[in-house]
């Protein structure tokens, strides 16, 4: 079996990276403006890793078995959407909604991963859950193409077919940038913009797919001439460097710019691939980041908005004191959720796996 196929704690801590991406931008009230690249590198990450998951079950059984992928997707993802929707719930009859929020289309928009569709006026303390969205479409679609098509074709045609998928959906977004950049198009309360569609985001997820395709191979080797953890460190300088400056309306990065903070993301999760025990990824803080992230990212925001009556405006030392108390309780309601709820429900996940050729809930060969 190919190395793709087997546990890599380098991009656990390409996760954890993510995720601290992201809080610093929610933190920092936006003045940390590049944290939305964490999104970013979520999303060429999910999609190397599904892949690489379809990849090996059709390696190993012929067929993708769609019933065991969502169910298992199902297990990852409810249980601790569930609870941030019910902690939600009962935060907001604490709290008068503000605007045009409307809990039931919250709830709705949620569990049923439409958030990115919803005007965000609408959407309150769960607005963030749009990526969710996006990833639950792609997972929608990309079993049964890959299972129905993709795999069943010779290695070329799957990175030609794939790439040209890439070029069109790149070519769209950058379209729809520059003609819906001011104000997104609305409809009642939903809502199609620029920044949250799934067709201008999936670009993302299909590089990462593309990526996990071409090295699936045993044969199949790229050579990184730097030294890996100096090569590794200077890309998250880079990338670094963006988060702390890149701003989501750069002109730049709308009209094409996207393409190389994807490209550098890319990057980033080969050289974790080429070398999966390196230093930097592979440290314990970024290792229990990864390991933690998706509850991070689900209830890190209405925590943030919950304590936000202890704001003093003018106050650092203030912003300070609530920022860090943020997130503390992010991450400690996270390892919460990871110890009581995710990780015996990543167990209960093995027990669907694809263990016979003839089942009726496959896709053939």
């Amino acid at each position: 079996m190919s190395h793709i196929f087997k546990y890599n704690p380098s991009l656990d801590g390409l996760r954890g990276i993510a995720v601290i991406c992201v809080l610093l931008v929610h933190a920092s009230y936006g003045k940390i403006s590049g944290g939305f690249l964490g999104v970013d590198l979520f999303f060429v990450l999910s999609g190397y890793l599904i892949t690489a998951i379809l990849l090996k079950e059709f390696t190993l059984y012929g067929n993708i078995s769609y019933f065991n992928f969502y169910i298992k997707r199902f297990l990852r993802l409810l249980p601790p959407l569930a609870v941030c929707i019910i902690l939600y719930l009962i935060y907001q009859s604490f709290i008068s909604p503000t605007g045009n929020e409307s809990p039931l289309l919250i709830v709705l928009s949620s569990l049923f991963y439409f958030v990115n569709f919803v005007n965000e006026s609408y959407l309150g303390p769960l607005v963030h859950l749009w990526s969710l969205s996006v990833e639950e479409h792609f997972y929608l679609f990309w079993p049964i193409l890959m299972a129905g098509l993709i795999f069943k074709l010779s290695k070329k045609k799957q990175i030609t077919i794939i790439g040209i998928c890439i070029l069109i959906i790149t070519v769209f977004r950058i379209w729809v940038f520059y003609t819906n950049t001011i104000e997104p198009m609305h409809f009642g309360f939903f809502s199609i913009d620029s920044y949250r569609f799934t067709f201008c985001r999936i670009d993302a997820i299909m590089l990462g797919g593309l990526a996990a395709i071409a090295l699936s191979e045993n044969k199949t080797s790229f050579n990184i001439k730097i030294q890996p953890n100096i090569g590794l460190f200077l890309l998250l300088i880079i990338l670094g460097f963006l988060v702390l400056f890149l701003d989501v309306d750069n002109t730049i990065w709308r009209y094409g710019g996207f393409v190389a903070t994807n490209i550098l993301a890319l990057i980033i999760i080969l050289f974790a691939v080429k070398y999966p025990s390196n230093k930097i990824l592979g440290n314990q803080i970024l290792l229990w980041f990864g390991q933690r992230s998706y509850g991070i990212y689900v209830y890190h925001y209405l925590i943030f908005l919950a304590l936000e009556p202890l704001r003093v405006s003018g106050s650092f030392s203030n912003l300070l004191m609530v920022t860090s108390l943020r997130i503390l309780i992010s991450l400690v309601f996270a390892e919460i959720s990871y110890r009581i709820m995710e990780k015996p429900i990543l167990k209960l996940k093995s027990k669907f796996q694809n263990k016979a050729k003839n089942s009726p809930l496959q896709f053939k060969s």
